[in-house]
């Protein structure tokens, strides 16, 4: 069979058979196309024949731009007996674009345990679900993960569909290592959570991943640089998106980029590349205070010391400001 994606527009339905008869499928991914002529039924039978495996299907699905979904991904929510999302009203946007009818209900955190318990049996049974998110790819930070461990303790089948994902997405643009990183989702709002999540980041060479909301985001960069210290950084928002925005720097500066703004919108993902080893073993605490002693023969206040130690050794202002007081006392 050939496939052919084309971003053209076919206006007569006799070319659709015709094509059909050819076992050639073409894709027509335009505006126009997509409210008549697109057939996801065909795709969905070239792709898969006959034979779909019945189980849970993980789906991934656009960040915000819809025409970043799979083929594959379209072929199975229009395959799928049930179709679970967060909302129904924002998935029916993207099963609108491509024509697709299917029967969907609201999956979230506040009726998973009734929903498991109505899914199970229809996946007993050997039915085909699928279960998609906002944006992205479910279970990344969004709900599923319960569903999905029900179903293994089960012997029910999970597939995955994979597809955009804001994590990697921001991570392969932001210039900082790849090689390891962690995400840690969301910034925590409880203070003893909150210390653990900056001690981790503090602490970590790898690259660290995180969402934020736009209403915290000054904050939890000025938390940061107190922290952990002015590392790199990329903050990308409103990825996929009309008004999509990508600012590389240190903490510092995009901080202050983001000050001069009349109000921050959309959802942000943050990458910070990982501390050094230098900064895990060579700098103790006594070569801190040494270089602070020499500082203060100078006369100098105690901001200008902080700031200045932290930047020769690379280290948080919150470290050299409480190895300065407890020495003191």
């Amino acid at each position: 069979m050939s496939v052919f994606v084309c971003n053209c527009v076919v206006s007569q339905p006799n070319k659709i058979k015709e094509i059909k008869k050819m076992n050639t499928m073409i894709l027509f991914f335009n505006e126009s196309s997509m409210n008549n002529n697109f057939d996801i039924k065909f795709i969905s039978d070239r792709l898969n024949g006959e034979n779909i495996d019945p189980g849970l299907y993980v789906v991934a699905t656009p960040i915000g731009n819809l025409s970043d979904i799979t083929i594959r991904a379209l072929s199975m929510i229009s395959s799928s007996n049930l179709v679970l999302c967060e909302d129904t009203r924002i998935s029916k946007k993207l099963t609108s674009k491509y024509g697709i009818k299917c029967s969907m209900h609201s999956f979230h955190r506040y009726n998973s345990k009734k929903m498991i318990k109505m899914v199970l049996p229809k996946l007993k049974s050997n039915q085909i679900i699928s279960l998609i998110s906002d944006s992205g790819t479910p279970t990344i930070s969004d709900p599923g993960q319960d569903l999905i461990h029900t179903c293994i303790e089960n012997n029910i089948k999970v597939f995955s569909i994979p597809g955009p994902s804001a994590v990697i997405g921001c991570l392969v643009s932001s210039g900082i290592s790849t090689e390891q990183f962690s995400f840690l989702g969301f910034v925590p709002r409880d203070k003893k959570t909150k210390k653990i999540f900056h001690e981790r980041i503090s602490q970590s060479m790898e690259t660290t991943i995180f969402f934020e909301s736009p209403k915290r985001i000054i904050k939890t960069l000025s938390d940061l640089i107190i922290f952990i210290g002015d590392r790199k950084i990329s903050l990308v928002r409103e990825l996929t998106k009309k008004n999509e925005e990508i600012i590389n720097g240190n903490i510092k500066n995009v901080l202050e980029n983001l000050v001069q703004k009349d109000k921050i919108l959309g959802e942000i993902t943050v990458v910070i590349s990982g501390c050094t080893s230098r900064h895990l073993t060579e700098i103790s605490d006594q070569q801190i205070l040494a270089f602070v002693k020499d500082l203060e023969i100078e006369k100098l206040g105690i901001s200008t010391i902080v700031k200045l130690t932290a930047e020769k050794y690379e280290v948080s202002k919150r470290r050299v400001y409480q190895l300065i007081i407890a020495n003191k006392r």
